[in-house]
């Protein structure tokens, strides 16, 4: 049976030489994966130029269960970008963004919160005419609450010393490992999960400290994701908000 589906674009793998796939984490469905006709044809109903990185579409196709590929068809833009795919700072942010979120998103199932999330932060992205270089940090620990990894941040004021980053908690002894935060440190990374977009677009974070935040979230989900990667993306967003 036919569905019509509304999805995000993760990322696209050659799959012939006339077709591709394309993993999309869908409203109703979760991630699922598709055929897409490649074509330069300007009468085809389905152009594989929409299917770039972060791209959100509606589109209809059949339904089946346990991950067997089928095509898609009627495609179409559900919100049309009018920065991110011609601003290059934003473009490699999406990169970034859209090969974190393969890695990160890999449940078949429904899960409406995580597509509104997704679709509100990245409508705010393609909205915001400047001050965004923070974007990807807040956005990255919000995540974490809708994968059911968010950090365990009641005893904060507690008095306890370390953020321990493989328990997700604060303790009051210094870990044996090397996965922690101190005191100062966690009140400075965590100070922004009160923030929204456009507060934490005025915080003042300098390069060094942009780039701290980033390897600590990595690492935090490398820690609580099983075989998340290192990734080839966050050197190059890194180099560009040098």
């Amino acid at each position: 049976m036919t569905e019509n589906f509304t999805g995000i674009v993760l990322r696209t793998l050659k799959y012939s030489d006339n077709l591709m796939i394309a993993d999309i984490f869908t409203e109703t469905r979760g991630r699922l994966s598709f055929l897409v006709p490649v074509s330069r044809s300007k009468s085809s109903k389905v152009k594989s130029v929409l299917f770039q990185p972060l791209s959100m579409l509606s589109f209809n196709a059949p339904y089946r269960q346990g991950g067997k590929l089928v095509r898609l068809s009627e495609v179409r833009p559900y919100v049309m970008y009018s920065s991110i795919p011609y601003d290059p700072c934003k473009s490699a942010v999406a990169l970034y963004l859209a090969e974190f979120l393969t890695r990160a998103l890999r449940e078949e199932s429904d899960n409406a919160a995580i597509f509104t999330f997704l679709e509100y932060s990245l409508r705010w992205f393609d909205e915001a005419a400047d001050a965004f270089a923070n974007f990807h940090i807040l956005f990255l620990m919000r995540l974490t609450r809708f994968l059911g990894i968010a950090p365990n941040l009641e005893d904060a004021a507690s008095g306890r010393g370390y953020f321990d980053l493989s328990a997700g908690c604060f303790v009051g002894v210094q870990p044996m490992h090397g996965n922690f935060l101190t005191a100062i440190q966690a009140a400075d990374f965590f100070s922004l999960l009160d923030c929204d977009y456009g507060d934490v677009s005025r915080y003042a974070m300098s390069r060094k400290l942009r780039g701290e935040f980033l390897d600590v979230l990595q690492r935090y989900y490398r820690l609580h994701l099983p075989d998340f990667p290192e990734l080839k993306s966050s050197e190059v967003l890194r180099e560009l908000f040098d």
